[in-house]
């Protein structure tokens, strides 16, 4: 008999959320994370842009939970930046919770193995247990940009499948203020990205933004079956010989603290280690790429920054990080980005392949272009009230060159052989982005900008997705469409690693749950012989026996979610979070 019936490798933003749903089916999980869990984060962390964002020395690093010591090690081939978070949580620690679904457009046009509308009641589980709402109050950088869009003629979308170009407010996994009671939800403090200790005095799963080391981790750690391994770097993926085929038997992973390796047996092995670390741990492990696939074709959403300066107050620092974006189909998207001063001088002026000095932008909309440095640096950031920023999310193709795989030149470190990361986009990808760029520039000139300057970035390693990715045939995947190894049975990857592109543009979290929450129930029903999750008429997937559905509050068009009720796993998630201390 195995150790454990499911070992999960990351307790990122997709495999709590396989956690969560197989411990609710009575299995024994054990879910290893290579970072520490920060599980008071009103003490641990602090509102600091340098003290959090930190990539070498900060909380929210790439690195072992002991900050004294090195972050651990990527080989990026060219220029950029890899903006990754371990510990539990992952990335979802400082993410803006930005939660909308994939494009139909994106699934319709070949490359998914699956029907959007077979995928709609996964993402309306995990949309009612996070919750994902849309907040009514929008602040005032959201409510700019929205006019601006709306002055060029873009209509509102309402719902949360977008079929066509016009604005929207956020889908957000953050609680409004007040939503759910006096004293519970979002404050607006405009921190999203040093991550959220409000409300406080709260509960560490009652926190208003609800990444999984707030949401699903607690939920999962409701289950005696499941345990929580942190400070536990996986290091191989054991496999045999199961009914002739090869598969999946346990992991061996290493204690970052003591330096102790363990080994532990299970019936089935979840990689959800991310879009970097998941092929780095399945090629040091050694395991069949026949097709070469592995750590192939990762997307980045080719992002840019542009940034409108007006002769009023925006206040950008003001409400959660992006409350608002303006959807492109075919293109991508917009959002909405308000940071510190920090994080905006880097982000707008510093972050950049071109210099503002050497091009004016003749012929664009937007006024420079590039670094901004010294006086002219100074005098920008003196403007930061008065500035608004739209971020640039490309709906950029997948391409074979862009890859992550083990690096050559580099020694190895206490995990085995490094990855190297590398990305350059296609010709494509960059018209899609300078056309994104031009239509940001002009709805921030709508909305009264007398000066608009865009930073031309790098590749930003942020929104990484496709490294591992899944389709209906192995020719250039990794994994099928239920995210099993087409070569290794009993293995899964249940990251944004196996998705099957950039999704048109959105922000991939929410479908990597989505999936997660999917692959959990093949998982069950296929290895373990559980009951299927019931499509109650509704059309919300919740498990059999949930509790009543929680009405929908608040203004806009049907209500903040969106014209529909919270599904029953947010009732009981809210009744799960109101019990504890």
């Amino acid at each position: 008999m195995a150790d454990y019936d499911v070992i999960i490798i990351g307790a990122g933003g997709g495999g709590p959320v396989a956690a969560k749903e197989l411990a609710e089916q009575g299995l024994r999980i054990l879910h290893l994370e290579a970072g520490g869990y920060a599980r008071d984060p009103e003490h641990d962390w602090s509102h600091s842009e340098a003290d959090m964002n930190n990539v070498v020395s900060g909380q929210f690093r790439w690195g072992p939970s002991d900050r004294s010591r090195s972050p651990w090690v990527r080989r990026m081939v060219g220029s950029g930046l890899v903006q990754q978070v371990s510990g539990v949580g992952g990335t979802t620690q400082h993410y803006f919770a930005n939660s909308p679904r994939a494009y139909p457009l994106a699934v319709e046009r070949g490359a998914w193995p699956h029907a959007y509308a077979d995928l709609v009641p996964y993402y309306e589980r995990v949309e009612g247990i996070l919750p994902v709402v849309r907040d009514p109050a929008l602040p005032t950088k959201d409510a700019w940009a929205v006019y601006g869009a709306h002055k060029l003629g873009l209509p509102q979308i309402n719902g949360k499948d977008v079929h066509r170009a016009g604005w929207r407010p956020q889908y957000n996994a953050i609680i409004p203020p007040g939503h759910f009671g006096a004293g519970t939800g979002c404050n607006q403090c405009g921190h999203c990205y040093e991550g959220c200790m409000h409300p406080h005095g709260a509960a560490l799963a009652a926190k208003a933004k609800r990444g999984t080391n707030v949401s699903y981790v607690p939920l999962a750690e409701e289950h005696k079956g499941y345990q929580l391994e942190t400070d536990a770097f996986a290091t191989k993926i054991l496999t045999g010989t199961r009914d002739g085929a090869p598969a999946a038997t346990g992991v061996q992973w290493r204690n970052t603290r003591s330096g102790e390796v363990q080994e532990a047996t299970a019936e089935v092995v979840i990689l959800a280690a991310g879009c970097v670390e998941s092929p780095r741990l399945w090629l040091n492990s050694g395991l069949p790429n026949s097709t070469d696939s592995v750590g192939r074709n990762l997307t980045l959403h080719w992002f840019d920054f542009v940034t409108g300066y007006f002769p009023f107050p925006i206040h950008p620092a003001v409400g959660q990080n992006s409350q608002s974006r303006i959807e492109f189909p075919g293109l991508g998207c917009l959002e909405v980005v308000g940071l510190g001063p920090g994080k905006t001088a880097f982000g707008t002026m510093t972050f950049s392949n071109s210099w503002a000095m050497d091009d004016n932008s003749q012929g664009e909309p937007w006024s420079t272009r590039g670094h901004v440095v010294g006086g002219a640096l100074r005098e920008r950031m003196r403007q930061h009230d008065r500035s608004l920023t739209l971020l640039v999310l490309t709906d950029d193709e997948i391409s074979r060159d862009n890859r992550v795989t083990l690096a050559q030149n580099w020694a190895p470190d206490e995990h085995g052989a490094v990855p190297q990361v590398q990305y350059t986009p296609t010709p494509e990808s960059d018209r899609r982005r300078d056309e994104l760029c031009r239509q940001a520039a002009n709805i921030l000139r709508a909305a009264g900008a007398s000066d608009v300057h865009r930073a031309d970035w790098p590749p930003l390693y942020l929104h990484m997705q496709s490294s591992m990715r899944m389709a209906a045939t192995p020719d250039n995947s990794v994994v099928d469409r239920n995210q099993e190894s087409w070569e290794v049975k009993r293995l899964f990857v249940c990251d944004a690693s196996s998705l099957p592109d950039g999704l048109g543009g959105p922000n991939p979290t929410l479908s990597a749950q989505m999936f997660a929450t999917r692959t959990a129930e093949y998982i069950a029903q296929t290895y373990f012989d559980r009951d299927p999750f019931v499509l109650e008429g509704t059309g919300r997937l919740t498990p059999a026996g949930a509790g009543p559905e929680l009405p929908a509050t608040g203004g806009g068009p049907g209500g903040v979610l969106g014209g529909a009720a919270l599904a029953a796993g947010a009732a009981a998630t809210l009744h799960q979070l109101s019990r504890r201390p």
